[in-house]
């Protein structure tokens, strides 16, 4: 399932000795075989992979409660869907759920999966990214850096949204959160990346 894939290195902002950061790089190390095996599954560099479960859960620090099952995303929506009658989630937790934040109404695994299985959330979390990148790659002309941050930005907002972007010549960020997610991931792969991660 493997794409072919470019060995970048990521600049990073992060100092070394960030406290958060560190934080997080502690946590991940006990993730790390399952990080490795999906990264490789999917063909990403497993620093991508940590920039992703750093910005959307800290690596698990930032979920209610923290650790692989917990959730985050807890503001109220207003459509609802076949297994949604109102603004939040039936069992009243956030819509993103584990490690890699996996959408409660994009995905069913997030709402009758395994999805407090770190093993399991982090493979379907890079299932999504893939699936993203294969959009892209089919449908625009982007390569290299700019299609790797094409699919993360995707992961946030959806494909389609950020195709119409490159449609409109706007930035890939600009339909996520605070318009800089794959920026913001691609930043926090760096430091990852300087703490020995591939």
């Amino acid at each position: 399932m493997a794409t072919p894939s470019l060995a970048l290195t990521f600049p990073t902002t992060f100092s070394p000795s960030d406290a958060g950061m560190q934080h997080q790089l502690a946590v991940a190390n006990g993730y790390k075989p399952f990080i490795v095996a999906a990264a490789q599954q999917f063909g990403f560099q497993p620093s991508v992979v940590c920039g992703i479960g750093s910005r959307e859960s800290g690596w698990g620090l930032l979920l209610t409660p923290p650790g692989p099952g917990g959730t985050g995303d807890f503001a109220p929506r207003k459509s609802t869907k076949p297994f949604r009658s109102g603004p939040m989630p039936p069992d009243g937790h956030g819509y993103g759920r584990g490690l890699m934040q996996i959408d409660f109404d994009a995905f069913p695994f997030a709402q009758t999966g395994n999805w407090q299985d770190p093993e399991a959330n982090i493979a379907f979390g890079c299932r999504v990214l893939h699936n993203n990148l294969v959009y892209l790659q089919q449908n625009t002309s982007l390569q290299g850096l700019m299609l790797l941050r094409a699919a993360i930005a995707s992961y946030n907002c959806g494909a389609g949204n950020v195709h119409k972007a490159i449609q409109n010549s706007q930035d890939v960020d600009v339909f996520t959160a605070h318009a800089n997610y794959s920026a913001d991931v691609v930043n926090r792969a760096g430091f990852f990346q300087a703490q020995g991660w591939a």
